[in-house]
């Protein structure tokens, strides 16, 4: 209903446009190179935006020219883009320290403990600034809509302030039932608090892990969500421990929960691995995103694309966490929906989904590159279910990224821009709120 409403607005728009020939309402940016996010790159590109900030037409520069020649023109050197889509943020862990090499799933989750404590002993100002210098790289780095998970929801007024949109997951922790009541209690004062609420950016409840939430809270938002047309968020497959946890619940498995304070005596291990304890919960589906996957395997990647469910990957994480990074090759040849996220903005503080696109892009080099652009934009918003975002189509309203290519334009955009590490950017368009259903 919304791609339908946002096409039916790009063509009046675009009409209107046209007839009033109102160079003062219409930009056309073009350069050597158009990235638009869900399709191959465009050489001599242009794109055009009306002051909304949505955009009107995408092409070839002598395309778009027929119809928009006599818009305000931006002529511009390197690549143009749409804004990027981080699937997986935290902006609220901007106090975790830095930390080398491999810790294992168990140590990191003692580490966010001993985090959020810190965090909580900061006083409201240095915590709100931490949490705005954590939303302010984000943008800086060229994202214009999130998934944000918190417990606290602390980032939420950072993110309104800077124009930063998307979904917001407040997380539910608890092992055993009374526990995940207590939060979810905790989590309806939390939502109260915050008035109005701000526009662009959806309120969802979720699941925080299989090691961390009853199953019950788990089938119970899962279902919710399903039955509003939301998506919600899980992680799943983080380690090893996990899969130990669930089926066999040895002694240490059940030190991966103890670490984090949340082990229920009465928990029996399911004998299935960790997407099949979902699958029995009615919890694999088009509408949960399945966070980090770092140590699934090809079955599962199979069980997964025929369910639809979107994969989002954090592979700086994964790689600080267990060592390794998720099965990328596995779950695109499974034809898997694939997103990326950038986890903690402490653990990887430049917040920067492009890196996370690089990461990938050196440990499978096999992979096209633009198949990682476009996880880092058109992929991100399909998980998130953000209409408009992610995409330089018609009706869109993606905001617009300029990058300038030293030297000259090079003849593979996508693997440049993955092997340039950390390249200047900056907004031409800012994001307008994307097209989605009301918040819960």
């Amino acid at each position: 209903m919304i791609r339908d409403r946002l096409r039916r607005w790009a063509h009046d728009a675009r009409r209107g446009a046209i007839e009033e020939q109102d160079s003062s309402q219409v930009r056309m940016y073009s350069a050597p190179w158009l990235l638009p996010g869900d399709a191959a790159p465009i050489r001599d590109g242009a794109v055009v935006f009306d002051t909304m900030g949505r955009v009107l037409a995408c092409g070839t520069r002598l395309e778009v020219e027929k119809d928009f020649a006599w818009a305000k023109p931006a002529e511009l050197p390197g690549l143009l883009m749409p804004g990027l889509v981080n699937a997986h943020s935290q902006f609220e862990l901007g106090a975790i320290s830095p930390h080398a090499g491999v810790i294992g799933l168990r140590k990191w989750l003692r580490k966010l403990r001993e985090v959020r404590r810190e965090t909580d002993r900061l006083d409201p100002a240095s915590r709100e600034a931490l949490v705005r210098a954590g939303v302010q790289q984000s943008v800086q780095a060229g994202t214009a809509a999130v998934g944000d998970v918190t417990n606290s929801l602390r980032a939420v007024p950072a993110m309104a302030r800077a124009g930063l949109y998307g979904v917001v997951f407040h997380e539910i922790t608890g092992f055993s039932p009374r526990r995940a009541a207590k939060a979810l209690a905790a989590a309806a004062v939390a939502k109260a608090r915050i008035v109005p609420w701000p526009d662009g950016i959806r309120y969802l409840l979720a699941p925080h892990a299989p090691y961390s939430t009853a199953g019950g809270t788990i089938r119970e938002l899962c279902h919710k969500a399903i039955e509003m047309g939301a998506v919600t968020s899980i992680r799943l497959a983080e380690g090893d421990e996990e899969w130990d946890l669930l089926e066999s619940g040895k002694d240490a498995a059940r030190s991966l929960v103890e670490s984090a304070e949340l082990w229920w005596d009465e928990f029996s291990p399911s004998g299935r691995d960790p997407m099949g304890y979902l699958e029995d919960l009615g919890a694999i589906h088009e509408q949960v995103m399945l966070v980090h996957m770092t140590s699934a395997t090809r079955e599962m990647a199979q069980r997964a694309s025929a369910a639809k469910a979107p994969l989002v990957l954090c592979p700086r994480t994964s790689r600080k966490v267990s060592g390794k990074m998720p099965p990328l090759v596995s779950f695109l040849e499974e034809g898997c929906r694939v997103a990326l996220g950038t986890a903690a903005a402490a653990d990887n503080p430049d917040q920067s989904i492009l890196r996370e696109a690089a990461e990938l892009h050196a440990a499978f080099p096999e992979v096209p590159s633009l198949v990682l652009l476009q996880a880092a934009t058109a992929g991100g918003a399909d998980a998130l279910g953000l209409e408009g975002m992610g995409t330089l189509s018609p009706g869109a309203s993606p905001g617009l990224l300029h990058i300038p290519t030293p030297g000259l334009s090079p003849d593979d955009p996508c693997g440049w821009l993955l092997r340039a590490g950390t390249p200047d950017l900056s907004w031409l368009e800012r994001a307008a709120p994307p097209g989605m259903p009301l918040s819960a």
